[in-house]
């Protein structure tokens, strides 16, 4: 079972006008609101404001970049257009979902951390650079090298 929330723990999530269940703005539809929603893939806590892209917003936070930015966007898309219509995508970002905030914790704590970020962000560049050009496999290829990497820091 996967480490998703309940619809009210959701960033995605509104309480209803009326009636019990509550209205999912990503899904548009109703549901129950204390249920464990183990299949949406678009669970995002609430006031978590990263849709999901730990590392991405990580290093466009530190770059001074808004939430909505190019960069975030592209690896938004990634995700959702690509990597989750692909046979191992779920895993892939169940998986990101539980490993991603730690990893950004351990860089928050480490002496390098301003280095950490532009390195990570120079990367997050050639990522969205791969996906603009349509190289979907490489983009996800190269994401999930830097992903590893960033996994072993102490």
């Amino acid at each position: 079972m996967s480490d998703y929330g309940c619809c009210r723990d959701c960033e995605y999530g509104e309480p209803p006008e009326s009636g019990w269940k509550w209205h999912c703005t990503w899904y548009k539809t109703l549901e129950d609101p204390d249920k464990i929603q183990t299949d949406c893939l678009h669970f995002r806590p609430r006031g978590s404001g990263s849709s999901g892209c730990f590392l991405t917003t990580a290093c466009c936070v530190y770059k001074g970049l808004p939430d909505d930015c190019h960069e975030l966007q592209t690896m938004r898309r990634l995700r959702d257009e690509y990597i989750l219509k692909q046979p191992y995508g779920k895993e892939l970002v169940d998986d990101y979902y539980k490993e991603a905030p730690v990893i950004v914790a351990k860089i928050n704590q480490n002496s390098e951390k301003d280095q950490i970020l532009e390195d990570t962000y120079q990367k997050v560049l050639d990522i969205v650079t791969s996906v603009e050009a349509e190289k979907y496999d490489e983009a996800v290829i190269k994401y999930m090298i830097l992903f590893h990497k960033l996994s072993r820091l102490q």
